[in-house]
């Protein structure tokens, strides 16, 4: 009992040592401090994309100081940085020590804290409904780290926990900024904004992924490839009619028919009236099941024609009405097959829709609407041809198949083929150009105006270039091959003329990369096919650094200050022209290469001092689908048997090869207004604010030396195209307030020259400046002086129409720039040296009056010529720069003839 007693007093004992003795330190807990503002949330949703991948995506900064990023491969917000939080302070100011007396914690860091990556301020996209996850880093300081989110930025379904993990399950699509802080062991702390894009839902109709395979030697060439021409790698396709495709759809007279006298009536000679055309056929429109009028009647005879060109399908009379429907498209030449295809089209459902109408009206019967021959005319020449010719036969036709009895599938396929027009890039040739007085765009006040200069262009015969009308100029086209070597340019004295005068005329030339032929990156491996991008990119980049005087040197690029400094672009277009489409086996690949190449070349451009422009240029049916028509959509390639073997064991693979006929989605887009925002905001580097730019007071620009635009090639009708274009862009949830307003102005809609008449031209102008930010302009091979003349009134009275033209004294100091310049240089070292010796001679003073008013005249004369070319000279031409200059050089020289003239004179004693 006694032994228990002094046990349990031992215990208190202890107990109260214990109490009193100093507890072991402990390191505070850092305790994350939220903030009283929530982080902006950005509203702009993202559009799916077929393959996932980070996306250059703008950075909302708020008020966070500015971090400048070491490299423009991945953009940054220039507002995005990293805010330092002073540590709390001790209590009693002294140095708190541990326990071993060993760590002193008021010693500092080796190392200041921060995140590590801090330029990175992108995030990996995350796609709707897949888990995502990421992970922080810390870096100075003193760990352990704990990180949280100030505010509620991060996407629903995303959460930051205190290690930096970001995980869980995307709910909706958009661009998102939040804002993390850092804290460390001792509680100091760092904040520092981010951004997120999560894309949508993978598409359910994606071609799954294949098997690995093993592409085998080629054993046989068909007997066919043997007989067939290869393609070379530097021939670009347009497509036009022509006189001689004309003839051959209806064949001129004979000599002897067209030798015939004249005959003459009433003292008048005309010519002999021609026979009526042999068989003639009748072509009836079935406006109804019930009843059908006869447009025309005769005999049907089988036309002469070549096998397989489908000509033996029309009648002589078809053939003769076919050559009237399609001949306004004469000498208008596209740049895609895609874009014929649509004008050929139009012309065609246009004449029936009319027809139509017309027998309607006979008949008292109701004619189909608009709606209706639009969705008809989608599908017009889609299915099995019919077993006989409708033009052939006596009976009524359908309205629905107006459009393919005017002109028949095989025909048609025929006139595309028969269209083709092949030009060598390597063979280069500049426009004719008129350069008579400024004849420059000083400024243009509303859309921009880009034209389109082939590398084929007729010297002679094609249409001159009236560089008031453009604000750029795009040299079509440079290609490149395999392994991503850009065709050189050469230019030859005649070239060299041509590109000196772009820039003496106040316009900018931009050279287009192209190339159409996707095959070779379907089994290229993921490191060379970026390589080969970035080679793309490195070539492009420097072919249009390189200083004209690089090739000639004139007497003018001798003198200082007097030659200006032209290159051989001052942009680059790329044109990525049949892009395979989601589902293709080979879109993986291309949007891999695609997307490296266009970084590259943004990350090249901002790399320089020089300023750029960057042209996306796409036709509109790959950015919406519903521009594009049936037999637009690309065809999965066929899979052989011999290339779908497993990589081991050579079995064949258990899937079944695709069909060839196998067509990818039509609702599938090449292009999304989420990956055209993302490039603006890499190359661009926008201000934002609660999720989009930031626009000031004189409107937006870009905050870099890269201006980035998107050349859209609508297809025709332009009625409607240009309509579905607009409302494409103001629906899709990608884009929301300003940054669809940005964006919207960054489109030009490429046209081509002649496709319209007069007034449609000019309906087309103005929609396109008021709608959109310009527009571009494909030229007609040969000159049309009524052409030219309707495009000069039309650009002048919507894009340009508050820009006045030069007068007369303007032009004289535009044509002889170079001697004034020279003479301004050369009077205001004599005006200079004429002041120098007045103010440090005293012989010279004692000249008196006659030389103190020849300084006058010294130092205007000078000013009169610099004033000239201020605001003549294209290469200085600024209204703001010239009245400044101006004004300053005035009150300098005034200041200086008056000093001597009003200097008191004092007597000597």
């Amino acid at each position: 009992m006694r032994r228990a007693q002094r046990g349990m007093a031992a215990a208190i004992m202890l107990t109260g040592l214990g109490l009193l003795w100093p507890a072991t330190g402990a390191a505070p807990v850092a305790t994350p401090s939220g903030a009283s503002g929530a982080a902006p949330t950005v509203t702009t949703a993202a559009a799916s994309a077929a393959q996932a991948g980070p996306a250059p995506a703008g950075v909302s900064a708020g008020n966070a100081t500015t971090a400048t990023p070491p490299s423009v491969t991945v953009p940054s917000a220039a507002s995005a940085g990293t805010t330092p939080m002073p540590a709390p302070a001790t209590a009693s100011g002294a140095c708190p020590v541990s326990p071993d007396h060993v760590t002193n914690f008021c010693l500092p860091d080796p190392d200041p804290l921060a995140f590590e990556k801090t330029a990175i301020t992108n995030l990996p996209a995350a796609r709707v409904d897949v888990a995502y996850t990421y992970r922080f880093l810390g870096t100075g300081g003193e760990p352990p780290y704990v990180f949280s989110e100030v505010g509620t930025g991060l996407p629903d379904g995303l959460t930051l926990d205190a290690n930096g993990n970001v995980r869980g399950i995307a709910a909706q699509p958009g661009r998102r900024t939040f804002t993390v802080e850092l804290r460390d062991r001792w509680g100091q702390g760092v904040r520092q904004q981010f951004a997120i894009n999560v894309t949508g839902p993978r598409s359910s109709r994606s071609a799954p992924k294949l098997a690995p395979t093993i592409v085998p030697v080629i054993q046989n060439v068909p007997i066919a490839a043997t007989q067939t021409p290869l393609r070379s790698r530097t021939q670009i396709d347009t497509w036009r009619i022509t006189d001689a495709l004309l003839e051959k759809i209806v064949p001129p007279p004979p000599p002897e028919a067209a030798s015939e006298p004249a005959a003459e009536v009433g003292g008048e000679t005309t010519a002999a009236a021609p026979a009526p055309v042999a068989g003639a056929t009748a072509v009836a429109v079935a406006t109804s099941g019930t009843g059908a009028t006869a447009v025309s009647s005769a005999d049907s005879t089988q036309a002469s024609a070549t096998d397989g060109d489908g000509l033996d399908e029309l009648s002589d009379a078809g053939a003769a009405q076919l050559v009237t429907l399609i001949k306004p498209l004469l000498n208008v030449d596209y740049p895609t097959r895609a874009l014929f295809t649509a004008a050929l089209d139009t012309r065609v459902c246009a004449y029936a829709a009319a027809l139509t109408s017309r027998v309607a009206l006979e008949t008292s019967q109701n004619a189909p609407t608009a709606d209706q021959w639009q969705q008809r005319c989608a599908t017009a020449w889609q299915g099995p041809p019919p077993k006989s010719p409708p033009q052939l036969s006596e009976a009524p036709v359908k309205w629905q198949d107006l459009p393919a009895t005017l002109m028949p599938p095989r025909v048609r396929a025929w006139l595309v083929d028969q269209a083709i027009q092949p030009h060598d890039a390597t063979i280069g040739s500049p426009p004719p150009w008129s350069g008579t007085g400024c004849n420059c765009l000083i400024a243009a006040t509303s859309g921009a105006v880009y034209g389109f200069v082939p590398n084929w262009s007729d010297s002679k015969q094609g249409p001159k270039l009236d560089f008031s009308l453009y604000e750029r100029l795009m040299g079509f086209a440079q290609p490149f091959d395999d392994d991503g070597n850009v065709t050189p340019l050469q230019p030859d004295a005649a070239q060299l003329d041509f590109l000196r005068a772009v820039h003496r005329y106040g316009s900018k030339l931009d050279v287009t990369i192209y190339r159409k032929d996707w095959q070779f990156l379907l089994h290229m491996p993921e490191d060379q096919r970026r390589r080969v991008a970035e080679q793309v990119a490195r070539q492009a980049m420097r072919m249009i650094d390189v200083p004209l005087r690089q090739y000639e040197t004139r007497w003018e690029d001798r003198l200082p200050a007097v030659a200006s400094d032209s290159h051989v672009g001052d942009g680059i277009t790329l044109f990525l022209d049949q892009a395979p489409r989601p589902g293709d086996p080979r879109y993986a690949a291309f949007d891999d290469f695609r997307h490296r190449l266009i970084q590259t070349l943004i990350a090249e451009m901002r790399r320089s001092k020089r300023h750029y422009t960057l042209n996306l240029m796409f036709p509109a049916s790959d950015l919406v689908p519903t521009l594009r028509k049936p037999d637009e959509r690309v065809r999965l390639l066929p899979v052989s048997a011999a290339a779908a073997t497993q990589r081991k064991g050579g079995a064949p693979a258990s899937a079944p090869a695709a069909p060839a006929a196998a067509n990818s989605d039509p609702g599938s887009a090449v292009w999304t207004f989420n990956r055209l925002f993302d490039y603006l905001v890499q190359a661009e580097d926008p201000p934002y604010q609660d999720g989009r730019i930031v626009v000031g007071a004189e409107g937006y620009r870009s905050r870099t030396n890269v201006t980035l635009r998107y050349v859209v090639a609508l297809p025709e009708p332009t009625t409607q195209s240009k309509k579905v274009l607009r409302d494409a862009v103001e629906n899709t949830a990608d884009l929301a307030g300003t940054n669809r307003a940005i964006v919207v102005r960054r489109v030009l809609p490429l046209v081509s020259i002649g496709s319209a008449d007069a007034r449609q031209m000019r309906d087309d102008m103005a929609y396109f400046n008021d709608n959109f930010g310009g527009v571009a302009l494909w030229p007609q091979p040969a000159a049309d002086a009524a052409t030219s003349q309707l495009v000069e009134s039309a650009v002048r009275s919507t894009m340009l129409a508050g820009e006045t033209r030069e007068g007369a004294l303007c032009n004289v100091v535009c044509d002889g720039r170079w001697v004034l310049r020279a003479a301004f240089w050369l009077l205001l070292a004599i005006a200079t040296i004429s002041l120098a010796l007045y103010v440090v001679s005293c012989r010279v003073r004692a000249l008196g009056r006659p030389y103190q008013l020849y300084l006058l005249v010294a130092g205007l004369v000078p000013l009169v010529i610099g004033g000239l070319l201020l605001r003549c000279d294209p290469d200085l031409a600024s209204a703001d720069l010239s009245n400044r200059l101006l004004f300053l050089v005035l009150a300098a020289v005034i200041i200086t003839m008056l000093i001597p003239l009003l200097k008191p004179r004092v007597q000597k004693p």
